[in-house]
């Protein structure tokens, strides 16, 4: 698998193994792509979509096309083969076990021929944190292991108690429009979103809009709009100095006490303290003497 990885999006960020139960890599990418085909994959594989552009895929001889976004989740069974369409710049981590014989049964026994793509915020906000914990230069196992478990638990509860959305489909027309939806959105995160204003933007009626929207992403507009201003205020609070209530108006809500509900009630902590956990591992920090 890390082979075939490396051959279709380069060499990733990041690459962890996680002591969970099973265990599993997880790495994270940035890869700027048009199209690609990719050979029968060696065992089951789960993206997790977190930025960029939206990504295309057909699997096998299907005919229909599926679509994915920043925010959603994809498991792509073992011996999928198939296209693969990035036109730009696309984030995401990937997840796969380590040996066939690793793969849980509740995967490996899954019926779908095809990738299944869902909304899943547990699995992309656990996928995250791991992601920042792996990167702190002095990582704990035993939280790697903690919260590898819970987005494995997560993932087996989201795909056999509510079974996932079936894939994303649409005609080019409605990914078309879904496409431009999503670059206005991401264009003015920092400013008034409402579904009406997106729908006049790419010149189509609201219910026709909200409409084609939920049946290509499987989440109403007004759902993907609060979780790509979150996204987005994690980004700042990581990378960034500015205050909870500059973060907050960057990313367009009406008041920092909106944000920080918003933000606790998505991601389980306020702003502040995803900042910490994200931060206090920072070299040069408490250390002075």
């Amino acid at each position: 698998m890390p082979a075939l990885l490396r051959r279709l999006l380069g060499h990733p960020e990041l690459s962890c193994r996680i002591p969970a139960d099973p265990a599993f890599t997880l790495e994270r990418y940035r890869a700027l792509l048009e199209v690609v085909e990719f050979p029968p994959l060696p065992g089951p594989l789960l993206f997790v979509h977190t930025g960029g552009k939206p990504v295309s895929y057909r699997a096998g001889l299907a005919q229909t096309v599926g679509l994915s976004m920043p925010g959603l989740v994809t498991l792509v069974p073992a011996g999928t083969s198939g296209e693969l369409a990035l036109r730009g710049i696309g984030e995401g981590m990937v997840a796969y076990f380590e040996t066939a014989r690793r793969v849980p049964s509740w995967v490996s026994s899954r019926r779908e021929r095809e990738p299944v793509t869902f909304v899943d915020n547990v699995v992309v906000t656990l996928a995250q944190q791991l992601a920042v914990s792996v990167s702190a230069p002095e990582h704990e196992d035993a939280y790697l292991a903690v919260l590898g478990n819970a987005l494995l638990a997560q993932l087996r509860h989201s795909l056999s108690v509510s079974t996932p959305n079936e894939p994303l489909r649409g005609s080019r027309s409605a990914l078309m429009l879904v496409h431009l939806a999503v670059q206005h959105i991401h264009m003015h995160i920092d400013e008034p979103l409402g579904v009406a204003s997106v729908a006049a933007a790419v010149g189509v009626g609201v219910t026709h809009f909200s409409n084609t929207f939920r049946q290509v992403t499987g989440a109403t507009p007004h759902r993907y709009i609060l979780r790509a201003r979150i996204e987005r205020s994690r980004e700042l609070l990581r990378m960034t100095s500015l205050s909870v209530g500059e973060i907050s108006e960057a990313v367009g809500f009406a008041g920092q006490s909106h944000f920080c509900t918003a933000f606790r009630r998505e991601t389980g902590v306020t702003p502040s303290s995803y900042r910490r956990s994200g931060t206090r591992s920072v070299p040069g920090r408490g250390s002075r003497k």
